[in-house]
């Protein structure tokens, strides 16, 4: 299509623009007029014969200005810059869509030792004290080897691939007669975001931590509110395993093949009931809980209970508790 053509099939355009807003006051007329030539009223696509005029855009150019300590960096045009998400989709609008950033992937206790009830793990320091929530997905449940003497094992397939969260941290002592400090969560089903770099070594217990299984641990932003399951501002995850029952001390089944707890668990547990020196601490130590579900209480010192369990799963009786479902 030529120059002349063009112009013709604009200014068809224009003339059925003005007649739309014939009615229109004089002043308003013009200013219809006048916005007609920056956006056109119909940007369809104009055909004839072998020629085509497509759709087109007019880009407005940005720039960055500098002046002394200040940046300012700007782009012309930008309209309708809203976000939008469907399912497990987002796509963010806007020339300047902001990046979200990816915070610290968690550490792994550095001590190595495993636990039964309680995954434990730190959030490295962040810039600025950032706002994190730590999600935990629930990877593979309590598939026990070899199985319990006493009794089939509770399954729980059901709930894998399902998330919690770690819930706020609570300062707790070790004992009443060894007051060291440290820090427990357990786990919800909402997010919590805060500063998780201050807590340092965290202990991590619920009904959703039993024996025999793995999580999976990852950090995510707090510019992810409401958007969760979508948000790319998380960081890579880090996987934590739990031990067979009542198995506080080494060899810890898995990875060992050795039919666990054995009498070194038993003697571990009236060493920590006794506040003995070199005792296991409290998220090695607590094993049972005070309702249907499991849910251990941390803050009082270790009971027989705790010593009662091991024996149980001693003589082959399975994990007796079941985990809480989320709405």
């Amino acid at each position: 299509m030529d120059i002349r053509s063009q112009a013709d099939v604009f200014a068809s355009n224009v003339r059925q623009c003005v007649g739309q807003h014939r009615k229109l006051p004089v002043l308003l007329r013009q200013i219809v007029v006048a916005a007609i030539f920056v956006a056109p009223c119909s940007a369809l696509a104009q055909s004839g014969g072998w020629y085509e005029l497509t759709k087109s855009t007019i880009n407005g150019s940005g720039a960055t200005g500098t002046g002394g300590d200040y940046q300012v960096a700007g782009t012309v045009g930008q309209h309708s810059a809203a976000d939008l998400a469907g399912g497990t989709y987002s796509l963010k609008g806007g020339f300047w869509s902001p990046a979200v950033a990816t915070p610290q992937s968690p550490t792994a206790d550095p001590s190595g030792l495993a636990k039964t009830r309680f995954i434990s793990f730190s959030i490295p320091q962040a810039p600025g004290g950032a706002q994190t929530a730590l999600r935990v997905r629930l990877v593979s449940l309590h598939h026990v080897v070899p199985p319990y003497t006493g009794g089939p094992s509770i399954p729980f397939t059901s709930m894998e691939g399902q998330v919690r969260w770690v819930g706020p941290p609570v300062q707790f002592g070790e004992s009443t007669s060894n007051p060291t400090p440290f820090y427990a969560s357990s786990l919800q089903c909402t997010p919590h975001y805060r500063d998780w770099s201050t807590v340092g070594l965290l202990h991590v217990t619920g009904s959703a931590i039993v024996p025999n299984s793995i999580y999976e641990v990852e950090n995510v932003s707090a510019a992810c509110v409401g958007m969760e399951a979508s948000c790319t501002g998380v960081s890579a995850r880090i996987s934590v395993s739990t031990t067979r029952w009542a198995d506080v001390e080494a060899p810890y089944n898995p990875p060992s093949a050795t039919v666990q707890p054995d009498v070194g668990d038993i003697s571990a547990l009236v060493n920590k009931f006794r506040s003995a020196p070199g005792a296991p601490i409290k998220a090695r130590a607590l094993l049972t809980g005070e309702d249907g579900l499991g849910n251990v209480n941390i803050g009082p010192d270790l009971s027989f209970g705790h010593i009662a369990a091991c024996v149980d799963a001693f003589r082959g009786k399975p994990y007796p508790f079941t985990i809480a479902a989320c709405p």
